[in-house]
């Protein structure tokens, strides 16, 4: 199981200035939608994933409790969307209170999907994945990274592709160098495979490169 994510949310919620109702959310949400924690259709985690957490955090010098986790599961079952966090958040001053009373109920308007627990970094990457698997081989012609399809240009993709063939151009001229070097080397061995790069150089009578 990847500790690391949850590791990185429990510095944010140790950092708050106030018992932040949100960060426990999330990390909560990301912990239920985990396929490392939970099987599919299992409202029970995976034996030895608590326990994982729980090493993870003290490692990093937190602490964390096996209730506080299944508070922060009990969060996010309880409010699915964003809506639904955000009314307990104005209705509760901080963690404590809403955790006492239960965590309440709060209807979502219809339609409402469920909230994204992703960092924009996850996004991003996820976005990238999905485009790589739409576009197949193509995709990797022109890095995802710096090209995104829906709103790059062909203008700019040729601007792209030319300034690789030049650059492409100037690797195969290296290659063609190197080639007729290792030819007129193989030359004055008299295809003596088993000779020095030295002893070939030395009989071109030039100097060592």
């Amino acid at each position: 199981m990847k500790t690391t994510q949850y590791v990185r949310l429990e510095r944010q919620i140790a950092a708050s200035a106030v018992n932040d109702i949100r960060d426990r959310w999330l990390w909560g949400l990301r912990l239920l939608r985990d396929p490392e924690a939970f099987a599919p259709g299992s409202t029970q985690m995976k034996p030895g994933r608590v326990d994982e957490l729980l090493r993870a955090a003290k490692a990093a010098g937190m602490k964390l409790s096996e209730r506080e986790i299944r508070y922060r599961l009990q969060c996010a079952r309880a409010y699915p969307t964003e809506s639904q966090i955000r009314h307990a958040g104005a209705e509760f001053e901080d963690w404590t209170s809403l955790r006492a009373a239960g965590f309440p109920p709060f209807d979502a308007p219809e339609g409402e999907p469920p909230a994204d627990h992703r960092t924009e970094a996850e996004r991003k990457r996820d976005h990238a994945r999905a485009l790589a698997e739409h576009l197949g081989d193509q995709g990797a012609l022109f890095p995802l990274s710096d090209f995104e399809p829906i709103t790059t240009t062909l203008k700019e993709l040729t601007a792209y592709a030319a300034e690789m063939a030049e650059l492409t151009e100037r690797f195969a001229a290296r290659d063609r160098e190197r080639q007729a070097y290792l030819n007129a080397l193989i030359a004055a061995a008299d295809g003596d495979l088993s000779m020095t790069w030295q002893d070939a150089h030395d009989r071109l009578g030039a100097e060592t490169p």
